[in-house]
Formats: C-alpha cells, structure tokens, sequence
C-alpha cells in the first residue's frame, strides 16, 4: 500500500506528459499556419516549436521504455 500513491503519481505525470506532447504538437501546426512566409523569424519560430515537440516526444519514448521494462 505504500508504494500506491507513488505509481499514482506517477501515472498522473505520464498523462500529462502526452498532454503536453499533444499541445506541443497543436502548437508546432498552429505555428506552420501562422508563418507562410520564409522569414528568419518564422524559421525561428517554427525550429523552436519542433524542438519541443522533439524533447518531449523523446521523454515520452523514455517513459514507454521504462514502463515496457518494469515488471508487471
């Protein structure tokens, strides 16, 4: 009983990471919409937005993996 509220917590971070990945990814499409044009401010802006997307995507394939590995 003591470790349940840890895996709880634990699985409420893990929905909030695929919550922030989603959000992330609306942002990098919202953003693409946004910048039609070539300008080095839209190169700027969409390059930050898909490096988010990417870190998050990687710690959400870290967690996965975690997850895949524990024993059930």
């Amino acid at each position: 009983m003591n470790g349940y509220p840890r895996e709880q917590k634990e699985r409420l971070q893990r929905i909030q990471l695929i919550g922030r990945v989603q959000l992330a990814y609306e942002q990098l499409k919202d953003t693409m919409q946004r910048y039609r044009d070539d300008s080095p401010r839209a190169r700027a802006a969409i390059a930050a937005a898909k490096r988010r997307l990417a870190l998050l995507n990687r710690a959400l394939a870290i967690i996965a993996l975690e997850a895949a590995q524990q024993p059930a």
